[in-house]
């Protein structure tokens, strides 16, 4: 008999022999890189406790504090998880799908001692560790880590290993002690494509489209807006302001955060269909999909997914990605028939202003950034 907790919460059980509750708690995920599947690693607290409220009571303190840094054998994704909660402050927002993405090519150091950790280990880890692809024609193919990815790698062990020296896990930050080679460099240089702005054509197409393709429209919000991917799916509902017509929100720089964009009337029907959408089912978001049972928000890959399936049925170009909505409004703003204020165009794409430290919105500035949007046609 199991008692039923949270996700993330443990698990108690009652052995009827022995007539002793038992209490376990996952603490990561092991990878079969043969059958890509994943199983749990679980961690037993304890099988000899009289009573269901001592199980619970263990598994309460275990949570307050599951990994103790002062334990010399905590683990690699034992010391991640820990690092994570930590790390994950608003300062740091902008690396979260980096971060998650680069630990799914870690399962080889998953299971390792910290302080066992070698810089060879981290060396083969970004070099040759596979992660099982979620999509395309690769899907459910274990493959190796891209360019951007091994960077990413890096930038986790970095962080990871300076976190364990604050500890005193280790000696030194090991991370530190080797930079990547000087071929992922230009593999990514190789590998960059120009990316190229929706055309005319293809805005027109986008545009007829979203009366019957899922998400077109949030795909032309966001050729209208600018916002980048990751803040395109973090924009609550509490920052949109459908009376004075923008929307608060950004995530990556200092210049980048809280910024004020202005909502294009080509666009406000839009914004206020997905407005109502999320009042409807309770989502503190923006935009979230209504027809699936867990509708509430939309991970980065949940987006990507949607997006490539409007490129396919809209017929765009293969490889248009959903950073292009953002090349395509600065493009657009920069052009000869709109050339928008170079100021507020950055005050509104969130770029770094060299002589501004800290800025406040007056509301003449509101309008003036409002007037300069309407530029674009």
């Amino acid at each position: 008999m199991a008692g039923k907790r949270a996700n993330n919460e443990g698990s108690i059980t009652y052995d009827v022999r022995r007539k002793r509750y038992r209490a376990r708690v996952t603490i990561g995920w092991e990878l079969n890189e043969e059958t890509g599947r994943s199983k749990q690693i679980i961690k037993d607290l304890g099988s000899s406790f009289k009573t269901k409220g001592e199980a619970s009571r263990a598994l309460a303190e275990y949570l307050k504090n599951p990994f103790d840094l002062s334990n010399k054998d905590i683990t690699f994704s034992q010391l991640y998880e820990k690092w994570y909660k930590d790390f994950m402050d608003e300062d740091h927002i902008s690396h979260k799908y980096r971060i998650k993405s680069a630990y799914k090519y870690c399962s080889s150091l998953y299971n390792k001692k910290i302080r066992e950790i070698t810089v060879i280990d981290m060396k083969h880890c970004i070099y040759k560790g596979t992660a099982i692809s979620t999509r395309g024609i690769n899907k459910g193919e274990p493959q190796l880590a891209s360019p951007s990815t091994k960077e990413s790698m890096k930038f986790l062990f970095n962080h990871m290993f300076g976190y364990a020296t604050e500890a005193r896990l280790i000696e030194r930050n090991y991370a530190k002690d080797f930079s990547l080679d000087k071929k992922v460099m230009k593999e990514k240089k190789k590998n960059h494509k120009e990316k190229i702005p929706f055309s005319d054509e293809e805005l027109s197409k986008l545009w007829k489209s979203i009366d019957f393709v899922p998400f077109a429209d949030m795909v032309v919000y966001a050729c209208y807006s600018g916002w980048r991917p990751g803040e395109l799916i973090e924009l609550r509902i509490k920052d949109v302001n459908l009376k004075e017509d923008f929307i608060k929100g950004g995530i990556k720089t200092t210049a980048g955060k809280n910024r004020i964009v202005p909502i294009h009337h080509l666009v406000k029907k839009i914004v206020e269909k997905y407005y109502n959408q999320a009042v409807s089912i309770n989502s503190e978001y923006l935009f979230n999909d209504v027809d699936k049972k867990k509708g509430i928000g939309l991970t980065y890959d949940q987006y990507l997914t949607r997006f490539n399936n409007v490129v396919k049925q809209v017929n765009l170009r293969k490889e248009i990605t959903p950073h292009y909505t953002r090349h395509t409004f600065i493009t657009k703003a920069k052009s000869r028939n709109v050339n928008m204020n170079e100021y507020i165009l950055k005050l509104i794409v969130g770029h770094d202003i060299g002589d501004l430290t800290e800025h406040v919105y007056t509301h003449r500035e509101l309008q003036d950034l409002k007037e300069e949007i309407e530029l674009i046609k």
